[in-house]
């Protein structure tokens, strides 16, 4: 037991920061509390990581993000989507501004997306995770993943168009 909460103490930076970058800027005020309860619960579930499907910081990584999330989704206010429709599209001029109408756009079709495409979608513009990397999150084969992103993007590109 010892041993797993020196294992766990030694990420807690890494919990700060995932829960930083895990929630939306109005709930940044929760990512400390957050980052403990994601160090207390990996403290408890520590039995259930397996070295076979992932290294450590990908299993903390999840757990953390997962824990923001579902503390996002219960308070009902998922504005965690930084982007403009513009940046969906592979030849977009990344530095324009974001305008309001366009985030709202966003955040709607959005909430009309499956989980898995919602995700991918997150951990692409959101955390600038790479195929392999989100492969390893999800325990999905990387080519697999970037089949589901391509597609996750048309669906939200499609479902922004017709909402704009």
């Amino acid at each position: 037991m010892k041993t797993n909460i020196l294992l766990v103490s030694e990420q807690v930076p890494y919990f700060k920061s995932v829960a930083l970058r895990s929630l939306p800027s109005r709930y940044i005020h929760l990512a400390e509390d957050l980052a403990q309860d994601a160090i207390m619960k990996s403290i408890e579930k520590i039995h259930l990581y397996d070295a076979s499907k992932g290294n450590f910081k990908s299993w903390l990584f999840k757990l953390t993000q997962n824990l923001c999330f579902d503390a996002v989704r219960k308070l009902d206010k998922m504005n965690i989507v930084p982007m403009s429709i513009e940046l969906l599209h592979d030849k977009a001029d990344h530095s324009k501004e974001i305008h309001h109408a366009e985030l709202k756009v966003i955040r709607r079709a959005m909430k009309h997306l499956n989980d898995r495409d919602r995700q991918l979608i997150l951990y692409k513009f959101v955390f600038n995770l790479s195929g392999k990397e989100m492969a390893q999150l999800l325990e999905i084969p990387e080519a697999q993943i970037n089949t589901y992103f391509k597609r996750a993007k048309m669906r939200l590109v499609e479902l922004c168009e017709k909402a704009a």
